[in-house]
């Protein structure tokens, strides 16, 4: 019987006890994961602000700011400023974002393997459970689009190994949970919905990725969780960030919400501005 999987409740109210202080100290950890080279900062609208990263593995870009539909007409949470909305609401945030003129977001994608839903919790090598699946050795299948954004790219850790283990002296181990952000803005230990409901009739249940716990899950899609937008492809004009604006980035990053990019170079007056690059909607 299919059911909606939850951690093992010891390990839940170890995970909620600890969720402040993962929160009070992420941010972006330099040498942990693939972020810095693999995560690139675009600025769409050249205005100092980075707007988005575009992922060279996964081929799609991350809305920067993973907070951006708080106080929206979307945003039927408990708050109406926390950014939480029921699945149909997210779904609907992310198709109506019109960044600096980029539209075609959506919300990030999975694949649900083998039976429908999750029928248990695993520790890893499937689609639900912790350490779900990310991405296929030749790259060529992509099974959690946030997973390998909390695993790979950021280099976080699931609350339980691959193994199982789930002892609770690993809060005090590196890279627990939460711990790297990125250059994100607000990313949350908080659960994300993703875009797939569970391929059975009358369950009402849709795919959520938990980024306290990294784990992947079902959740009544009635309920409210947060809501990050991607898009497939590249954007606008990359932020050249290197040596000193790398640093200064990185820097921003922990004291700031609002990411500066370095000044951008003068452009010389006879030569015409940069062409927009448009990446088609994927279709639905």
């Amino acid at each position: 019987m299919l059911r909606v999987c939850t951690p093992h409740l010891r390990h839940a109210a170890a995970a909620l006890a600890l969720l402040a202080s993962a929160v009070a100290s992420a941010g972006p950890v330099p040498g942990q994961g693939t972020w810095e080279t693999t995560l690139q900062p675009r600025d769409i609208n050249s205005d100092g602000t980075v707007d988005a990263f575009y992922d060279t593995v996964l081929k799609v870009t991350w809305l920067a700011d993973a907070k951006a539909g708080a106080g929206s007409a979307f945003d039927n949470g408990l708050s109406a400023t926390d950014g939480a909305m029921t699945w149909t609401n997210a779904n609907a945030w992310a198709a109506s974002l019109n960044v600096h003129g980029t539209t075609g977001w959506r919300l990030p994608t999975m694949l649900d393997t083998g039976a429908p839903g999750c029928e248990r919790i695993v520790f890893g090598g499937t689609d639900c459970g912790y350490n779900p699946l990310t991405i296929s050795a030749d790259g060529q299948t992509v099974y959690s689009e946030m997973a390998h954004l909390y695993l790979a790219a950021l280099g976080n850790r699931s609350y339980c190994e691959a193994t199982g283990g789930c002892a609770e002296g690993r809060f005090n181990a590196p890279n627990f949970m939460l711990s790297n952000t990125g250059n994100f803005r607000n990313l949350q230990a908080a659960g994300y919905w993703t875009d797939v409901d569970w391929a059975s009739p009358n369950m009402g249940i849709a795919w959520v990725f938990y980024f306290n716990a990294g784990t992947q899950d079902g959740f009544f899609q009635s309920g409210e969780r947060s809501a990050l937008a991607v898009r497939p492809g590249d954007v606008a004009t990359p932020v050249r960030m290197t040596g000193r604006c790398r640093r200064r980035a990185i820097a921003l990053g922990r004291r700031s919400h609002r990411q500066r990019s370095c000044p951008p170079r003068p452009t010389p007056s006879n030569r015409p501005p940069p062409a927009r690059i448009v990446v088609a909607e994927r279709p639905r």
